[in-house]
C-alpha cells in the first residue's frame, strides 16, 4: 500500500515489495503466486478498512454512512481505488455492507434488481469521486499535476468571456478543489436525496 499510495500501481512489483523487505522475490512467491495475487492482497487491505454502518438505522442515514465509509477507504489510498470493485464482494466488510445495504433497500420496496443497481451506483459514484477529484486525480502523476493544472486552467480562463463566463469564473475550482470534505460531502448528499425520492416513488405505488 505504501508503494501504490506513493507511486500508483504501475510500480507495485514483487521485486519491489521484496526490496523493501531486504528479501528476495523467490521468498515472496511464497505468499504471492504472481502480482495479480499481491494486487489482489492490496485491494483486500483497502476494503477491509470499509466501517459496516449500524443495521439498525433508517435508509436514509444508513445510505449517508455507507457511502461515507465507500469514500473513506478509498481517500486513503486514492491509487488503490481501481481494485476496490473486484474484491468488495471477496472480504466480508464489503459482503457485509453491499447486504445491509440490499436488505435495507429491499424494505424501502426496491425489487432485487433495482436493489442491486443502486448499490452498483454507490460503488461507482464513491470510486469517481476519488479518483476524479479535482486537483488530485489519479490519472494525473503526482509530479505532473502541478503543470497539468497550469495548462487546464489557463485552456478555461483563455475561453471567451461573453460566451463562457460561469465555466470562466468557475476555472479555479473545477481544476482544483478548494474543500474536500465539502465535495464529498456534497455528492454524498445528492446521491443519497436522489434514492429517498425514489423510494418515495416507490412507496406511493
Amino acid at each position: 500500500l505504501a508503494i501504490v499510495d506513493a507511486e500508483g500501481l504501475d510500480a507495485l512489483t514483487v521485486r519491489k515489495v521484496a526490496d523493501e523487505f531486504g528479501v528476495t522475490p523467490m521468498a515472496l512467491y511464497w505468499h504471492f503466486s504472481n502480482k495479480d495475487a499481491l494486487l489482489e492482497a492490496v485491494g483486500d487491505a483497502v476494503v477491509a478498512e470499509l466501517r459496516v454502518p449500524d443495521g439498525s438505522l433508517d435508509l436514509e442515514s444508513y445510505l449517508r454512512e455507507a457511502m461515507t465509509s465507500l469514500v473513506d477507504a478509498m481517500r486513503a489510498h486514492p491509487n488503490a481505488t481501481p481494485l476496490v470493485p473486484g474484491r468488495i464482494l471477496v472480504t466480508e466488510a464489503g459482503r457485509e455492507l453491499t447486504e445491509q445495504t440490499l436488505d435495507k433497500l429491499s424494505l424501502a420496496a426496491f425489487d432485487v434488481d433495482k436493489a442491486a443497481a443502486v448499490a452498483h451506483y454507490a460503488l461507482m459514484i464513491a470510486m469517481t469521486l476519488v479518483t476524479g477529484e479535482p486537483g488530485a486525480e489519479t490519472t494525473v502523476k503526482p509530479t505532473e499535476r502541478a503543470e497539468a493544472h497550469e495548462a487546464k486552467l489557463a485552456l478555461l480562463q483563455s475561453l471567451p468571456e461573453d460566451r463562457y463566463p460561469r465555466l470562466r469564473a468557475a476555472a479555479p475550482a473545477m481544476v482544483e478543489c478548494g474543500d474536500s470534505d465539502d465535495y464529498y460531502g456534497t455528492a454524498i448528499d445528492i446521491f443519497v436525496a436522489g434514492v429517498m425520492a425514489e423510494a418515495g416513488s416507490l412507496a406511493t405505488l
